[in-house]
């Protein structure tokens, strides 16, 4: 008698819709296999059984079955026989933890995943609800209230940099600052874009501004490069006081799709009033299609934005910072891709006469 059960039965509709619905299981099952060591352990071994594998991870075996299950339905397993191993998805994840992909990770589990369970709230209310909800404190922003999680913070600033060091040197080799004497590097967090730009043109003098615990890790890090003589690292509240005067360059990385559109415009307006005619400023994104359709990543990081970070900003197309530059008193001098997650370099020579 035959044991072949025939195809399985699928409801197309469910079908299509499962991995929306179900999507929060494959990522436990990624931070699982993360966090366990299951990818790091299986590439230094592969073809380990699943008593082997339960051994070096010193948990169960029924357990380990479970997580074994799940990842190898999510693709980031293989099971040959009785051994398992790992896949090119997960491959990636076996290596420094604290660079990209695998930085993601900690940061998705530790900081994002329960408070975009707000997200629907958050759009209701037009304000970051997850953060509020999720992370004490009385600071608006999540940048205000690490500074109270020093764990959490460390979590955040291994994934930004590691954001940061994967565009840094194509910006370096792409950013041209031949012409640029001192350069303002407005939430220029842990010095990543700055000791490559200085690295790049020896001339170069770099002021980072941002919130002072990020400060003292900047500083760390110049002192650690050896470029304390051109790269230095103030606190400066940037909605609050006027930009510094004396640099011919404002560099924005990483920093304006975190705010609003109002903010946005003063922002850049306040780099125009710190800026000689002829002088630049830069605006490093990641960008939304010009038509608004995507790309999926704009979509992920604007509800990012709208939910956690500061529950106003979100992924804005090129022709949007255009524009603002065009009324802050720049030219828009041009825009490219940097780096391989999608980001832009938007670029505006400041006019002598605001228009």
């Amino acid at each position: 008698m035959s044991r072949t059960l025939g195809p399985r039965p699928e409801h197309r509709a469910e079908a299509e819709l499962r991995p929306l619905y179900k999507a929060h299981y494959r990522f436990q099952f990624l931070s699982a296999g993360f966090r366990s060591g299951l990818f790091t352990l299986l590439a230094a071994h592969p073809g380990l059984t699943r008593a082997e594998i339960a051994k070096r991870l010193e948990m169960d075996e029924q357990p380990t079955r479970v997580l074994l299950l799940g990842c190898t339905v999510a693709g980031l397993v293989s099971k040959d026989g009785d051994g398992y191993f790992i896949t090119a998805i997960s491959e990636p994840l076996a290596a420094d933890v604290t660079d990209l992909p695998g930085a993601f990770v900690p940061f998705e589990h530790h900081l994002t995943y329960r408070a975009m369970s707000w997200f629907y709230e958050s759009l209701k209310e037009n304000t970051n609800v997850g953060l509020r909800r999720e992370l004490p404190g009385d600071a608006d922003t999540l940048y205000g209230r690490l500074a109270g999680h020093a764990e959490l913070e460390t979590t955040f600033h291994h994934m930004m940099g590691s954001v940061s060091r994967s565009v840094a040197a194509d910006l370096a080799r792409k950013l041209d600052l031949s012409g640029c004497r001192h350069l303002l590097d407005v939430g220029g967090g842990t010095a990543v874009n700055a000791i490559a730009l200085a690295r790049r043109w020896p001339h170069l003098e770099i002021t980072i501004a941002d919130l002072p615990t990020v400060v003292e890790a900047a500083g760390a890090r110049i002192a650690e490069a050896g470029l304390e003589s051109r790269v230095r690292a103030v606190g400066l509240d940037v909605f609050n006081d006027e930009l510094p005067g004396g640099c011919d360059g404002v560099i924005f990385a990483h920093f304006l799709e975190i705010w609003s559109v109002d903010r946005n415009r003063m922002l850049l307006a306040k780099a125009a009033r710190a800026l000689e005619g002829g002088a630049r400023v830069f605006i490093l994104t990641p960008v939304q299609d010009d038509d608004e359709t995507g790309p999926e990543l704009a979509a992920y990081l604007s509800a990012y934005f709208q939910t956690i970070a500061s529950g106003e900003g979100m992924v804005y197309t090129a022709g949007e910072y255009e524009q603002w530059l065009a009324e802050a008193g720049f030219d828009p001098a041009g825009r490219f891709y940097v780096g391989g997650l999608g980001d832009i370099l938007v670029s505006g020579v400041r006019r002598t006469t605001a228009s």
